[in-house]
């Protein structure tokens, strides 16, 4: 390929192999001397802001599309933006959950919230959170009456609770099954595959430029938008239709996808 192409990588298991806390030395290479051809490489991915860590942020990506769409920015500069629900709102959504007795983590713009009021940590779960903010990840730890600017949120299915209930008590959000554990749950009209057409749009050019990589259930809309799909193959995503299935991404496979397009040596 000589144009220059836009390639969007999901995070889990696309950059990051599970249990990792870096991106691969290879694939990183990889991505530098794609940049270095002219090519700009993004992150997008469910995480929002607060839950991507500062060493994510270094990486010298071109930009970052969070949330499901929900924040973009590019070469530092956001573009766009959707807007928190505002604090009583947010509360409604906290004691919503409370009342159906599910565990959510909530998710701003620069910060995630766990309820432990009415989730109280165990000794685990205390070591993730440290594990968290050792990290740079800006957790907010909410009380009996707290609330919160809530931009999307996950559910821990695992931890039981009514979510048919809780479905019919938040119609403002769109419920997507990320995998047996967690329910990822974003504003109406946000996913991964709007950011991208969005962010070519924005760039002025053609989805044919762009290529979306990625592992999972939630990267299914990019990847189903994007002429040129990738799924790593350690996913769930490998069982959809997509134009490229690429090596475990703990075995090479970014590097071995940009190779495949021509875009790394």
């Amino acid at each position: 390929m000589t144009k220059p192409m836009v390639i969007f990588f999901d995070i889990d298991g696309t950059l990051l192999p599970e249990g990792r806390t870096e991106v691969p030395a290879d694939a990183l290479a990889a991505i530098h001397t794609a940049q270095a051809r002219g090519h700009l490489c993004l992150i997008n991915t469910g995480r929002g802001l607060g839950h991507i860590e500062p060493y994510l942020r270094s990486l010298g990506l071109d930009g970052i599309v969070s949330g499901c769409g929900t924040m973009a920015e590019l070469h530092g500069e956001v573009f766009w933006q959707h807007p928190a629900l505002d604090l009583d709102a947010g509360r409604q959504v906290i004691e919503n959950a409370r009342a159906c007795g599910l565990t959510i983590i909530y998710e701003g713009y620069d910060a995630l919230a766990y309820d432990i009021f009415a989730n109280p940590p165990t000794g685990q779960e205390a070591e993730t959170y440290a594990f968290a903010e050792g990290r740079g990840r800006n957790l907010v730890l909410l009380g009996e009456r707290d609330s919160f600017p809530i931009l999307k949120f996950l559910i821990d299915k695992s931890r039981g609770g009514d979510l048919v209930r809780f479905r019919a008590m938040t119609p403002d959000f769109n419920f997507v099954c990320f995998n047996d554990r967690w329910e990822e749950c974003t504003p109406h009209g946000y996913d991964k595959g709007r950011a991208l057409i969005r962010v070519m749009e924005h760039l002025g050019l053609p989805l044919e430029q762009s290529i979306a990589v990625g592992d999972n259930t939630n990267d299914l809309p990019m990847l189903n938008v994007c002429p040129n799909s990738v799924a790593m193959g350690n996913g769930s995503a490998k069982e959809h239709p997509v134009s490229f299935v690429t090596r475990r991404c703990d075995e090479g496979g970014i590097a071995h996808m940009l190779r495949h397009f021509g875009l790394c040596d």
